[in-house]
């Protein structure tokens, strides 16, 4: 009786600590699939489960957010995203299963949807949003396509004066007037790498830090770059001049001096031959601000907002004439940018423009040494 006794208590134990190893298993289970659902709903692209039928099994928050579900919706994938390349790609009739879409939330935002077989009938779709790439993508083709542009036509002037320079019947005379033409185009070629080269060191540099950053004496840059403009202008413009003599921002020398030159470079590119172009750089409460100001034709609003843009020229045929490579301005807004400011363009057709920034001022002492303004 005692030993049939012990056996039903050992069975009764040994049951016990089945259930109990069920139920413990069971909560480590549950905690697993939770740190996973954690896991995957920290992954910025959108991911989901879908059954055999395409209806959305289960799915993280950037999907959600993407294709603008709510947790527990269980629609089929066709309905929530009403695109017909859906279907097509759920269908399997998309050859490396990908297709783009515009977000049901926003048509401007472009969704990358991207289908994977599972076993069972299942699938998985990864959803990735692709604004931002393909706006890039577009920028690269864009730029690409505008320096060939740029490139081009004068090659084509130096290829031409070359390949009359071949003739064994030309006489000297000839020769040197065709040498000479070669100069403008060579140097126009110069200008654009020139820019290129500043611009792409601008984009990839890394912030200026404490050891690039000098003070700079604004009164002897400005002489500096006027006497540059000069020689661009020639005799063809007046230039007035307006400078506190004491003042000095904190900058990258360099790198200001562009900025500031392109500025006075695109006024002289655009002002009528003998208009006057003023430089100012004053001090505004504990601001200073650099100005230039042109009496050229103007700007019209629509096209102020991309003035910085790569290659944008409000008149494309009257800059090359005038020997602008479209970069120039979008040198300063980089530069300006390294320097926590932004440039601003105030202009009006047929009443000129202005163009000016703004820099922390710096004063300077009797002995020379800088003083917070």
């Amino acid at each position: 009786m005692a030993t049939t006794t012990r056996h039903s208590e050992r069975a009764g134990l040994r049951r016990l600590l089945e259930r109990l190893d069920g139920v413990f298993g069971s909560q480590r289970l549950g905690r697993e699939l939770a740190l996973l659902q954690r896991t995957f709903d920290a992954v910025p692209d959108g991911w989901m489960v879908l059954s055999d039928s395409g209806a959305v099994a289960t799915e993280n928050d950037a999907a959600r957010r993407l294709l603008g579900m709510v947790r527990g919706d269980r629609r089929t994938l066709v309905e929530v995203a009403r695109d017909p390349a859906v279907d097509s790609l759920i269908a399997g009739e998309v050859e490396d299963g990908i297709v783009e879409i515009a977000s049901p939330m926003d048509e401007s935002t472009r969704l990358e949807l991207r289908h994977i077989r599972a076993d069972g009938g299942q699938s998985i779709v990864l959803v990735r949003d692709v604004t931002t790439l393909n706006r890039l993508l577009t920028m690269r083709q864009d730029f690409i396509a505008n320096v060939s542009h740029e490139l081009r036509t004068p090659l084509t002037v130096i290829v031409g004066y070359l390949e009359a320079l071949e003739d064994d019947d030309i006489d000297l005379d000839t020769m040197r007037r065709m040498l000479n033409r070669l100069h403008a185009p060579a140097e126009r070629m110069k200008a654009l790498v020139d820019d290129l080269l500043t611009l792409t060191r601008l984009e990839s540099s890394p912030m200026p830090g404490p050891d690039d950053v000098e003070v700079v004496k604004v009164a002897a840059m400005v002489d500096s770059i006027v006497a540059e403009a000069r020689q661009l202008a020639g005799a063809e413009h007046e230039f007035h001049i307006d400078v506190d003599s004491d003042l000095c921002v904190a900058g990258v020398p360099t790198e200001l001096h562009s900025a500031c030159f392109n500025l006075v470079a695109n006024a002289i590119r655009y002002s009528p031959d003998g208009g006057p172009i003023h430089v100012r750089w004053r001090t505004s409460d504990e601001w200073a601000r650099f100005e230039v100001e042109d009496a050229g034709q103007g700007i019209a609003a629509e096209h102020i907002s991309r003035l910085t843009e790569r290659f944008f020229r409000v008149d494309l045929a009257d800059s090359r004439a005038r020997g602008g490579t479209g970069l120039g301005l979008a040198i300063v807004k980089h530069v300006l940018r390294r320097h926590n400011s932004e440039l601003r363009v105030a202009s009006e057709v047929g009443a000129g423009s202005v163009f000016h920034f703004v820099l922390p001022a710096i004063a300077t002492s009797e002995s020379g040494t800088p003083q917070p303004v």
